[in-house]
């Protein structure tokens, strides 16, 4: 497993981290079996994931406490990612950024992790009118200054917001970004450059889109967030596209799912690619795609362009706010 300096932080991450959304929220459609989600976790740190990507909102505080459980003795050692601002509030989300907020959050998460020190503090999703005020910075400096955190940054769904969180001294941005739909990180990559900071990859495989397993006849369940992510059109398009990245599976690229975290890797911009594996078959995968550069030859990387130069539009469905 290789491993990447987060930007002008300290914090060194490996190139795979274990997302734990999907192990912890039962977004995928039923929550995991504890013995599954412990099992997936150690066979993460077996493979050489050092880095977990956890969040309160997640499984409310699950994937915070089992994580920290899972990882045992390990768990001084691995480099934590978690989030704050965000709350469920019966069955809608609340964003709370206020500093006083931000500072109660990490002292929670820090309980439930059994830690002194999180390594990296992502605002949740948190909106334009919340990055362009001062109403979390305090907390966040508060929290930097004392040591509780690290490093800290903004998880955003647009370049907009991403640039607004780097406007302000953000470290590090959480954003979706992989093979079918790469511009945000593109649009961001001069302002990343400017100030010096690094992306946290989010669904390097578009929530098992780019495994490379589906057909038109797959179905998900009604429990499952992908049965509202993708009407029959742009599913079928999306399914289109990936059969066009299929000459990417050769030589040293045992498959797709392979070849797509080598894609994400091959920006200088991101320091790690949060796979949301829920088996150890698929950490264990995920982990093997980190290697020495190149991730793919070069002439791919540019083969790979023509794929989606028809604009971000192409592929349709959104990104979640997870």
């Amino acid at each position: 497993m290789q491993i990447r300096t987060l930007g002008r932080t300290s914090v060194r991450v490996s190139e795979i981290a274990l997302g734990t959304w999907g192990l912890a929220s039962g977004a995928y459609g039923e929550k995991t079996e504890p013995s599954r989600f412990e099992s997936v976790v150690k066979a993460a740190w077996d493979a050489g994931v050092t880095t977990f990507d956890v969040a309160p909102l997640w499984g409310d505080g699950e994937s915070e406490w089992r994580t920290a459980a899972a990882l045992g003795d390990h768990l001084k050692d691995a480099v934590l990612i978690t989030r704050t601002g965000q709350a469920t509030m019966g069955d809608r989300l609340s964003g709370r950024f206020d500093s006083q907020q931000i500072i109660d959050d990490v002292e929670a998460s820090l309980k439930r992790l059994g830690r002194e020190t999180i390594d990296v503090v992502l605002l949740h999703n948190p909106p334009m009118k919340v990055l362009q005020s001062d109403l979390y910075r305090k907390g966040v400096d508060h929290l930097l200054a004392s040591g509780k955190v690290r490093a800290w940054g903004a998880s955003v769904v647009t370049a907009e917001e991403g640039r607004a969180a780097l406007e302000v001294g953000a470290q590090a941005i959480g954003i979706a970004h992989h093979a079918l739909d790469p511009h945000v990180l593109h649009d961001l990559s001069a302002t990343m450059k400017h100030y010096g900071a690094a992306a946290i990859a989010r669904s390097p495989l578009c929530y098992g889109l780019l495994a490379g397993r589906w057909t038109n006849e797959t179905k998900f369940g009604e429990r499952d967030h992908r049965s509202r992510r993708w009407d029959a059109t742009s599913f079928a398009e999306r399914l289109r596209q990936v059969e066009d990245l299929r000459f990417l599976v050769k030589d040293d690229v045992p498959d797709l799912a392979t070849a797509a975290l080598r894609f994400v890797l091959s920006s200088p911009f991101v320091a790690t690619a949060c796979v949301g594996a829920r088996t150890i078959e698929q950490v264990t995968s995920a982990a093997s795609a980190s290697r020495e550069k190149p991730y793919l030859p070069p002439e791919d990387l540019k083969r790979v362009a023509s794929v989606w130069s028809g604009g971000a539009g192409v592929f349709g469905g959104g990104v979640a706010k997870k």
